[in-house]
């Protein structure tokens, strides 16, 4: 009887305390990405099942694709930030949207929106690898204003967007990537 109460205990312990943290990356489904080029052409690569959102907080990005990020912050520090499937906490849940904008079928511009739901400013870092470049390239962002959305639009056609460096701030000056904004994804 001991025993059986003792496996029980244990059993509940377990079961309680794995509730407690979600360890689990959200990733995306493997598809083929396919951009427009121009009337004829287009851009066709694999994308395979690779996380949203890195263990330092980097994301990789791909044209298409929502994201929605629940961030952890403390004091205006940023914690912690997830990929979720679905916003079930609208006021710390970021929402990342990167699109390509055409017009009878000739591409116009991409397109990055940052929807920021908390109440100071947000700054990050951003890395475009581009088609005509096959390399990444670093590029200037605007802070996203406290509860409002950011946007950003290249001409260039961008085959990915490396997002990180993520922080609260009260200044809204343009953000320059650092030297050290390598692309911090793969260090992961």
């Amino acid at each position: 009887m001991k025993q059986i109460l003792f496996l029980l205990v244990i059993t509940l312990t377990l079961t309680v305390s794995s509730k407690g943290q979600d360890t689990t990356v959200l990733k995306r489904t493997p598809y083929t990405l396919k951009i427009k080029v121009d009337k004829k052409n287009f851009y066709e690569d694999q994308i395979g099942a690779t996380p949203y959102v890195f263990p330092n907080n980097g994301m990789q990005i791909y044209p298409g694709e929502t994201i929605y990020v629940e961030v952890i912050e403390e004091n205006g520090i940023i914690k912690s930030m997830k990929a979720v499937r679905e916003i079930t906490k609208p006021k710390t849940t970021l929402t990342i949207k990167f699109s390509q904008k055409t017009e009878k079928k000739v591409y116009q511009m991409m397109m990055l929106k940052v929807q920021n739901p908390f109440p100071k400013n947000l700054t990050y870092e951003a890395k475009i690898f581009l088609l005509s470049n096959k390399k990444w390239v670093n590029t200037s962002i605007y802070p996203v204003m406290a509860r409002l959305s950011g946007f950003e639009t290249w001409t260039d056609i961008i085959i990915s967007l490396g997002l990180g460096n993520w922080k609260f701030t009260d200044k809204l000056k343009a953000h320059k990537p650092t030297d050290s904004f390598a692309i911090w994804w793969l260090d992961c």
